[in-house]
């Protein structure tokens, strides 16, 4: 048996990319990576169930999605986004090697990105190996479940874990999105 090959610019990232410029999305997703340390990618694939497919993840639908990229997002994301960090300040300086270093910061945050790409593309795998049928509901109903459950996961009580309250903007462009996709017929 073949594995079937990895999409890399799969309706996912066409998705996150999509969502990510919305106004104030991008604040948004950092807030919950910094408060509550969740990946943005799982934030991503739990609004694009919601939105796109109409279907609700169950706490262990999206513990699995987690395991299927988890290993990936821990050694290589982060450990990309955390050189990328450190070099910041030596590259906003005006030393000898600020260009040299700012030019090196430009390099890993290209390839901080191209990791979240290989995640999604992991994520992506995994969501279409599904074969067990998901509730569904209305798209705003389940995006919001599949978000409150992720927000859940990761250790957001009472109102941190409404996502209608910890990312509105979030929640608005992924509706948008994913319901322009439902109407062009470009989701799955």
């Amino acid at each position: 048996m073949t594995a079937p090959p990895v999409e890399m610019n799969s309706p996912l990232w066409r998705f996150s990319l999509a969502v990510y410029r919305g106004a104030g999305v991008h604040e948004e997703c950092l807030d919950v990576q910094e408060r509550f340390g969740i990946d943005v990618n799982l934030l991503m694939l739990c609004a694009y169930v919601g939105a796109v497919e109409g279907a609700v993840l169950s706490a262990s639908d999206v513990a699995d999605a987690l395991e299927a990229s988890g290993a990936w997002h821990a050694n290589a994301v982060r450990t990309l986004r955390q050189v990328r960090r450190t070099l910041k300040p030596w590259g906003s300086g005006e030393g000898p090697f600020a260009n040299m270093v700012e030019a090196l910061r430009t390099k890993v945050k290209g390839a901080e990105l191209e990791a979240e790409q290989i995640e999604q593309a992991m994520m992506w795998g995994w969501l279409r190996a599904q074969a067990g049928p998901w509730r569904r509901r209305e798209p705003r109903q389940a995006l919001i479940a599949n978000v409150f459950a992720l927000l859940v996961r990761c250790g957001a009580t009472g109102a941190q874990a409404d996502p209608q309250q910890a990312l509105p903007q979030f929640c608005a462009a992924a509706l948008r999105v994913g319901t322009r996709e439902q109407a062009t017929g470009t989701g799955p």
